[in-house]
Parts: C-alpha cells; structure tokens; sequence
C-alpha cells in the first residue's frame, strides 16, 4: 500500500519514503539504529525476533553506591508479595512439573559482553561513577543483546551482552526499581535474567555485573512438536507488575504464566499440581514462601503470545495462540473478560495510558478495539495486508484544541506489521456509537446512551470469554496514515515524547521525529526532555506535549458500518 499523504522527494532504501504525512505535520525519519553486520540471525535455536524496550533511565539517586544491593529473601517484599498473590485458589491446579530460581555470580556467568564499537561520547562509558542516566533503546538480535542511546545520531549500539547458551526473546525495563535491577531479560530456554541497566552501561566487561538467574526447569524435558521440536517452555513476554515493586510474570510457549518475587531466594525445587484440561484456566501457588516462582498460571492451550499490564498494575491482559484476549484482575486471580479474534491467533495487545481501552492484533491482519467499561470489542480497524505484529496507544498525543481538564474524547494509536507497513488510527469516542443487533440484510439500527455502548447493548458477566461479534455490527475503523517503514516485516512498536519508533524483525530501528522536532536537526543537547517522563505507559493523554495543529489537507479517520 503506497503511503498516505506522501509527496516528492524523500526516497530512501528500497525506494521507502523518509517521511510521512499526519494532520498535525511531516514525520521525518531523523536516524537509524542497528548491529553489526556480523550479528547472524540464525544461532541456537533458529531464527529470532527482534524486540524492542524504551528505557528511561533516571539519575542516580543520592547514596547509592555503583553496586545494587543483592536481592535478599528477608524482604518487606515477601509480607507485601503474600498480601498480593497469597488469597485464595490455593486448591487450583497447575501442570508441566517445576519451574524455580538460581542466584548466579556474574564470574560463573555463561552470558559475555562488551562495549559495541562507538564513536559517539557515550562510548567510552566503562567508568565505575558513570551516572548513566539518560534514554537507550533495548533490543535483542539472534543470541545478542543490544543497548543503544536514543539521544545519539550514532548509529551503533554502546552495548553488547552475547547470550551463549540460549538467545534472548523479550525483555523489560522498570525505571522505579528500588534496588538497581531494572531490566528483565527472557530466554528461549525459559530462563529469566534480572540485571542493572546502569551497571552494564558502567562496566566495560564481557560478562554482566550482579545479576540474578532464574532457571525454568521444565526446559529440559518438556518438548513440543509443534513448534519444530523447540522447547515449549520458551519465554514468550516479560513484564513488570505496575505499582508492585520487585513483582514481576513471566509468560511461556506452553500456555503458563510464571510470577515471581525479585527480592526471594530460588535454590529449590518447586512443583505445581498436574493439569488436566489444557484449556482451562487453572492458578496454584507455591506450598513455600521461600522461593520463586510464588505461582503459576495456566492461562490458555498454546501459546501466550503478549501480555500488557494497566498503568495502575491492577489489570493483565494476555493474547493467546487460541486466538482470545483475555482480561484479569492481577491481585483477585479472576478472570474479567475475553473475547475471540475474527482468524487465527492474537499476537499483541497493548493498553491506554487510562486503563480505559485495549488494543489487539493478530493474524486476521485487523486491530481490534476493547473497552474495559463495556468488556467487548468496540471498534476494529481493516488496512494490514499481513500479520499485525504490535499495537500501541500514543501517549503523548492529544487532540488540536483540546482542554486538558477534560475528559478524553479521541485517542490516537498505531500498529504495525508484517506487511512492513506502519498504520496511525484515530478513535474517535463519539463515532464508535455501536448499531444494535439486526436482521439479516436490515438496515443498523443506533443504540442511544453512551457512545462507547458494545455490539449487543449487554454486559456480559464476570469471567465470560466471547465469540467474535458480526463484523457488520461493530464500527470498523479507517486508518488515519499507512505508511511502508521498513523493507523487512515489523515487530515493534513504540512512541515517545519527541518520535516514533518502529523497528523490524532483523533488527533495524527506525526513529522517526514528531512534526514538532522534525523542523529541528539539531541533535538535543541532553536527554533531560525525555528522562523526566518515567515511560510512555505512566504518561496520560492530557500531555501537555501537544502536536501542533496543521493546515495540511488530510482526510480524518472515519468510522464505517459493513
């Protein structure tokens, strides 16, 4: 699909556009960021998928030391990690035998790295009282991790930790960790690392500094055929419980969702009861509050392709390989909502800076709209040609004109996907008033009330999982921009204060500057202007970082009925 509201000029790699057209201005791609040409992408276990993490990295605070305390099993965490996941469904069960921890010396470590080649200052970062503080983009690439500065035009990384033993799948950063372990990193193995961010921008070695080790034990003997004989316990997303500090889940290739409590110790054995029936949600926690993981949930047959937490940390949403989301309030263990995909599986889900709506995406090549008020889908958009592969809110974004002591009327998101392509959306509240039910062939019929009214006009129960709505009886969405990005089929997605960030599943990403820093060339002097905003997810819509309003003609995006 040619790109929406592309003019002369500008012709990149592949004849890709470097710009792109929006009402409020030109996206002009500003830089680049990649590996080595030397990376090969095939290494232990096949070819991987590049992922990418926004990672705000605050200033040291005053006192601490260059080293972070070691997380230690006689935490406050323990009390506050039992009032959190301890209530309840302790006789549900869990299958696949065991998974626990082990705490690993960084001299032991099978992980090696060093500084990626630089020119830029940051460089020449191996000092033990480098603050570190500043914007770096996380991104994994065969059995490689990579870390490169936002704020740099270099277009290398300043970071390199080489994975020997089992390539890095996902990861995830926590700018309010209290101890120094920010960043989650899980592995095809189903292994789980937790490290500093800063202490490997501070150390010049090959080997990771202080970090913790969590090993699944069920790598070695659960296997699964359809996967080509790879391991079904591979990691498949790792997150950070909002608002819990040191909590953090871990999801699987075999349908189990792992949770774990940083500052526990992991030396034992653990084992969760057998489950019978693979599509049954079951939840069990560990007979001892000594180590990790503290539970185990089984979630769905298959794959767990995505989980996305709300800001406030009280709700997670998982998107399966049985093609549902499903909706649960984290703390309670209880299942809220769900609801099927029009084809095939789910792949990304991702959340409003309000808690207030989700998006999907999947492999019927649409993105679909839920509301968390009406637990439906509210709305779906057609204008992939291909697999939707990541879907995200702009929390930076807010309508032209608009009072920031109002409530949201309008909210823009993106997606991208394998079809190379980026897709800019409004949704528009007071469009998506959702037709009743009618009969074959009738005319729709409006539903009067809120605007955000479901398909049906009914809430459904607690805990319900929904078949897909008639397309005809749900909104469908236009896309505001369609954009081809990237020669190779895209993975990532995500937006920031001053861009947008795409990035392909080889490992390129593409930073693309917001209409109001693309007039600007110049490099910003510090990354002061972007550091402040802890992550995209904790910042609401009511940003005072408007996009300026344009007079460029451009069609709005619109809702339709089929």
């Amino acid at each position: 699909m040619a790109s929406a509201g592309s003019g002369a000029g500008g012709a990149g790699a592949g004849g890709l556009k470097t710009y792109f057209k929006t009402p409020e201005g030109r996206h002009k791609l500003q830089y680049e960021k990649t590996h080595s040409p030397a990376v090969v992408h095939y290494n232990h276990s096949g070819k991987t998928v590049s992922q990418m993490t926004v990672a705000y990295l605050k200033e040291k605070p005053a006192g601490q030391g260059s080293t972070p305390s070691t997380p230690s099993a006689g935490s406050g965490m323990r009390s506050a990690a039992a009032r959190l996941l301890g209530t309840g469904n302790g006789s549900r069960a869990l299958s696949f035998g065991s998974n626990g921890t082990s705490r690993a010396v960084s001299g032991s470590s099978r992980i090696g790295g060093g500084i990626g080649a630089s020119t830029s200052a940051s460089g020449s970062q191996g000092m033990a009282n480098y603050d570190g503080k500043g914007t770096y983009i996380i991104f994994n690439t065969a059995d490689t991790l990579f870390i490169s500065d936002l704020n740099s035009h270099d277009k290398d990384p300043i970071k390199s930790i080489h994975f020997s033993s089992s390539n890095p799948l996902c990861h995830a950063f926590d700018p309010e960790a209290k101890d120094g372990h920010d960043l989650l990193v899980g592995v095809f193995s189903g292994d789980v690392y937790s490290m500093s961010l800063r202490q490997q921008l501070q150390d010049p070695g090959k080997k990771p500094v202080s970090y913790q080790h969590f090993i699944n034990k069920d790598k070695d003997k659960d296997i699964d055929p359809s996967q080509g004989g790879a391991a079904s316990s591979r990691c498949t997303c790792v997150a950070w419980v909002p608002e819990r500090e040191g909590i953090f889940v871990v999801s699987h290739a075999d349908g189990n969702l792992y949770v774990y409590d940083k500052s526990k110790d992991g030396n034992t054995d653990w084992t969760f009861p057998t489950i019978k029936d693979q599509s049954q949600l079951l939840i069990s926690h560990a007979k001892s509050s000594k180590g990790n993981p503290i539970a185990r949930w089984h979630i769905c047959q298959g794959a767990i392709n995505a989980i996305s937490f709300s800001p406030d940390g009280a709700y997670l949403a998982t998107v399966g390989r049985d093609g549902y989301l499903r909706v649960f309030d984290f703390a309670k263990e209880q299942l809220i909502f769900g609801g099927k995909s029009y084809y095939g599986a789910l792949l990304c889900c991702s959340w409003s800076a309000d808690g207030k709506y989700l998006l999907s995406g999947g492999e019927d090549d649409l993105v679909q709209v839920w509301s968390m008020d009406d637990r439906k889908i509210v709305a779906w958009g057609e204008g992939h040609n291909s697999w939707v592969s990541a879907v995200a809110f702009d929390p930076y974004w807010s309508p032209p004109n608009s009072d920031e002591t109002e409530e949201n009327v309008m909210y823009r998101f993106g997606s991208v996907g394998q079809d190379t392509q980026l897709l800019l959306w409004d949704l528009a509240l007071d469009e998506i008033a959702v037709p009743l039910r009618h009969p074959s062939g009738g005319s729709p019929t409006f539903s009067s009330g809120s605007p955000s009214a479901h398909w049906d006009n009914a809430c459904p129960p607690t805990g319900v999982l929904l078949p897909s709505p008639r397309m005809r009886d749900v909104p469908k969405l236009s896309s505001l921009v369609a954009h081809r990005v990237h020669v190779d089929p895209l993975s990532g997605l995500e937006f920031t204060s001053e861009s947008i960030l795409t990035i392909c599943r080889e490992g390129l990403i593409k930073i693309w500057a917001r209409p109001s820093h693309s007039e600007n060339n110049q490099q910003p002097d510090s990354s002061d202007q972007i550091v402040g905003n802890a992550t995209a997810k904790d910042k609401m819509l009511t940003s005072s970082n408007k996009a300026g309003t344009s007079s460029s003609s451009f069609k709005q995006s619109s809702v339709v009925f089929t």
